[in-house]
């Protein structure tokens, strides 16, 4: 007999001929050669157990139940699952095991180890890590999150869930960023990490101080009105002025002080050409210094930052001429 038949006694020779063991309605459609490739590979699988080779084990049981499925194939696949460490993967195929269904023909070897999955499955279960992943600065149905490359249902944001012994590597990506955490776990330890993302706030735009200042619709319409006012003023002087040297001309040809005159024909010339210029004058000295006043005000009621430093205006008038003097 194999020796690692002859060490572990009855119970692994009937699981190792566990096939042979298999109700007629099972191994109907499995062809005898299928079944004593199925028997070595669980052999070999056990050996390697024994020995400790917990990952070459289960590739060879994993192999052994792709041809025959058998609960005693799967107990030991959970078994070298559990020694690696992985308890998430052992303790749901404790739970397939142990919900095997035996009709009355199926032996006592696949009985117990139907059996000693279920007792596995609970005591297996305590003992898994739980963890909670959260999300602090973006909203957490956004972050594409994921445990050791493996994403994440949006739906477990923030709730524990079952995670394997050892460290994982949690990120969480959003808005371009990606944000990582890295944590360790052992047995039965239940924890929660929260993914922080940076508060980034858009920048605010200053202008430069040696910018000039827009131009704005109050110093459109103030220095619009200061420059009609100052054409209007100077239009009054310079009819005033030839208004006063027709005058003097009109005296010369004998008129009076109060323009009354000889009906000669120069004083007519002279006193139609008086009389259309004399109107002049006054109409836009009135208007023009209105104007020219209201622009002003406008230019020196500006805002500080955009009126230019001691700015100030004063109106002039005098026979030769009329306008605004000033600093704006």
């Amino acid at each position: 007999m194999h020796p690692r038949l002859r060490a572990l006694g009855t119970a692994t020779v009937a699981l190792a001929f566990a096939f042979a063991l298999a109700t007629p309605a099972r191994a109907a459609d499995v062809d005898p050669a299928t079944v004593n490739a199925a028997r070595a590979l669980a052999e070999e699988g056990l050996d390697l157990y024994d020995k400790g080779e917990y990952a070459a084990a289960l590739e060879k049981l994993w192999r052994a139940e792709e041809l025959i499925q058998a609960p005693t194939i799967g107990l030991y696949a959970a078994r070298c699952l559990e020694r690696l460490g992985r308890l998430i993967e052992a303790s749901e195929r404790y739970l397939h095991v142990s919900r095997t269904p035996l009709d009355a023909s199926a032996s006592d070897v696949f009985r117990t180890a139907v059996a000693d999955a279920e007792k596995a499955y609970n005591d297996l279960k305590p003992r898994i890590p739980k963890l909670a992943v959260g999300v602090r600065g973006a909203p957490e149905r956004e972050v594409q999150i994921s445990i050791d490359g493996k994403p994440m249902p949006p739906a477990l944001v923030g709730v524990s869930r079952p995670v394997d012994p050892g460290k994982h590597l949690v990120e969480g990506a959003w808005g371009g960023r990606v944000v990582r955490q890295e944590i360790t776990l052992q047995e039965r330890q239940e924890t929660a990490v929260a993914l922080a993302f940076p508060d980034v706030r858009r920048p605010v735009v200053v202008p430069s101080p040696a910018a000039p200042a827009q131009p704005t619709t109050q110093r459109v319409l103030g220095w619009s009105a200061v420059g009609t006012g100052a054409a209007a003023l100077v239009l009054g002087g310079i009819t005033f002025g030839v208004t006063s040297a027709l005058r003097s001309d009109l005296i010369d040809l004998g008129c009076t002080e109060k323009v009354v005159c000889p009906d000669t024909p120069k004083t007519r010339d002279t006193l139609s050409s008086y009389n259309s210029m004399r109107l002049v004058p006054a109409p836009a000295f009135i208007v023009g210094g209105a104007l020219a006043a209201g622009g002003a005000a406008l230019l020196l009621t500006m805002p500080s930052a955009s009126r230019p430093r001691g700015a100030t205006a004063r109106p002039w008038v005098s026979p030769w001429g009329a306008g605004i003097a000033g600093v704006f």
